[in-house]
């Protein structure tokens, strides 16, 4: 038996179901509540095929436009992905194709992927079967109808991606620029959770700190002003404080308020 690891991220808008189709997989579970994924989070399932035992690193990936930098970090590394639309609304499946995967293939060109076409149990489509079929063609993949509610197809869709990423070696380009103009609000908080990351050493580890930051600053992601971010800015000092030493920390603050003050 042959012993990997492999990652996989799941992409794909807001709200279209990516973390309850992880925890539907990873503890056959799930949950009404919908909660805005801030940054990134990693879940772990080790699943046996083709004779290999695959311990897939599953990455949630943060669905709001516009978080390049943060994106970009966390695509690094990876081996497939997941490709998520909701079927209640069509713009998620063109999402994927304008946005999501185009900054994928900046990181890793033709790396795997499979298409999932999310929440099935509800009515009133808007994305066929056609189109997903013809999306799928195009890419020179499969797609799955899946149920994060119900389960149905979850197991099958991330057993797919995984034997995909068994068959496949992914050129991944590392080194992609994470530079971008500042020019939002939006712009200056991917900046500063970025920079946050970088400079705590682990993009992984960073995040639950980045979102219990955010909580207490009450940060709406989706749309953030600039009283939220400025009080971000201070919670993350005082964080830094405990590991790089108050002067660090402050120049840290320094350098991230500065970016803020582009967007006022």
């Amino acid at each position: 038996m042959h012993v990997v690891k492999k990652k996989v991220v799941l992409l794909g808008d807001g709200a279209v179901g990516k973390t309850s189709l992880i925890r539907r997989f990873v503890m056959n579970k799930f949950d009404e509540k919908y909660i805005t994924t801030i940054g990134t989070r990693v879940s772990k399932k080790t699943i046996t095929l083709e004779n290999y035992e695959i311990t897939l690193l599953i990455w949630d990936i943060l669905g709001q436009k516009g978080y390049e930098r943060v994106q970009w970090a966390s695509y690094k590394g990876t081996d497939g992905a997941l490709m998520v639309a909701d079927l209640t609304r069509r713009s998620t499946l063109e999402s994927l194709e304008s946005y999501w995967i185009p900054q994928l293939y900046k990181i890793s060109p033709g790396i795997p992927i499979v298409f999932l076409g999310n929440k099935r149990d509800l009515p009133n489509w808007e994305i066929t079967e056609d189109d997903l079929g013809t999306i799928s063609e195009k890419y020179h993949t499969v797609y799955h109808l899946t149920s994060a509610k119900t389960g149905e197809n979850v197991e099958q869709a991330f057993t797919e991606i995984a034997r995909y990423v068994l068959r496949k070696k992914v050129d991944k380009n590392e080194n992609v620029g994470l530079e971008k103009e500042i020019k939002t609000i939006k712009d200056a908080l991917d900046s500063i959770i970025y920079d946050f990351s970088k400079n705590y050493g682990d993009m992984n580890d960073a995040m639950p700190i980045v979102r219990r930051q955010a909580e207490e600053a009450n940060l709406d992601i989706k749309n953030p002003n600039y009283e939220e971010v400025r009080k971000f800015v201070d919670l993350l000092e005082s964080v830094e404080k405990s590991f790089k030493g108050e002067d660090e920390a402050r120049k840290l603050k320094m350098k991230r308020l500065e970016i803020l003050r582009k967007v006022r």
